[in-house]
């Protein structure tokens, strides 16, 4: 499989055309994985660029392909400049109640709290907001700000705007520019997207859920599909009728456990919020140390993503 490594000075020295790319994704150039003779891996130049260097596969005997996403003139903002900015927020009110390191030390991140931002709570639920800052070293998360929201009442997590910057505007450029936005405005934005957030909660939790529906609500999130599977018993190969893979089948009982016994969820009754809530549970504590290393659960890893799209079931199911 090709790499893609942008370009945008080459690009529009050759005028191509921009309107082929996603409104969010920068020109690109095509790159070609090699590996050299020391196995390290590199990328050749399908247009005369030069070759990317890379490091030793961990598995040098993975044949999956590598892909590598990197703008020409990007250049990563440093962790000492993270805390810088959470310093200054500091003096605008907030309070640091936490920090952390991810993804074997590349991402590291900080948590804050305002008192001027809005909390909910009601039976089996209390929802508080933090924001949440965080940046990598080597430039595969950008620097960027978002509100993240826990429920205290058993320790769930979901990030309401990964994709914006509520707290400040950054440039990963040469010269890189971060801009903190005013006071007031940060404030002002944070409650309208967590007062949204909180009045979809009142509504899930004001829905009547059926557990008939658990199952293959469960499997949507999961990406889950029945299908025909090889099997071998006594050396002889055959296939099985329609059924969910191994790994999908644990899961899905996982999520069934989540839904009828993790916290709060008596309390919080047959609910579209009880069946979302099962999913941010499963999501964010029965989960693997490596996973949770990795920070799967969190912007845009496996387990965040999942939770984004059971909370977009809950909602198309509460809005018809």
């Amino acid at each position: 499989m090709p790499a893609f490594l942008v370009d945008n000075d080459t690009l529009k020295e050759e005028r191509l055309n921009e309107n082929i790319f996603t409104h969010d994704v920068a020109p690109v150039r095509l790159y070609r994985e090699t590996m050299n003779d020391d196995g390290s891996m590199g990328f050749s130049p399908i247009h005369g660029f030069h070759a990317i260097e890379r490091t030793k596969r961990n598995n040098p005997n993975d044949n999956g392909d590598v892909v590598y996403v990197h703008p020409s003139s990007y250049c990563p903002i440093q962790l000492e400049k993270l805390e810088e900015i959470a310093h200054e927020l500091v003096k605008c009110g907030y309070t640091i109640t936490g920090s952390g390191e991810l993804k074997n030390n590349k991402l590291a991140f900080i948590e804050l709290e305002n008192e001027e931002l809005p909390s909910l709570s009601f039976d089996g639920t209390e929802l508080n907001p933090k924001m949440w800052i965080g940046t990598s070293h080597d430039g595969s998360v950008a620097l960027k700000s978002t509100i993240k929201i826990v429920d205290t009442w058993c320790a769930n997590t979901f990030m309401l705007n990964s994709a914006s910057d509520v707290l400040f505007k950054a440039k990963h450029t040469r010269n890189s520019i971060i801009k903190i936005q005013d006071y007031r405005l940060q404030i002002r934005l944070a409650n309208d997207t967590i007062l949204e957030y909180y009045d979809l909660v009142n509504r899930l939790q004001d829905t009547e859920w059926h557990e008939m529906r658990n199952k293959k609500e469960f499997a949507n999130v999961l990406g889950a599909i029945q299908k025909p599977r090889k099997r071998k018993k006594d050396g002889k190969e055959y296939w099985t009728g329609a059924q969910y893979s191994g790994k999908h089948n644990n899961q899905l009982a996982d999520l069934d456990w989540a839904y009828f016994n993790s916290p709060g969820q008596e309390e919080r009754g047959d609910t579209a919020w009880r069946w979302f809530s099962a999913v941010t549970y499963w999501a964010d504590n029965m989960i693997s140390d490596r996973e949770l290393e990795s920070g799967s659960n969190i912007l845009n890893g496996t387990r965040a993503r999942q939770k984004a799209k059971a909370f977009e079931i809950a909602k198309n199911y509460i809005v018809g």
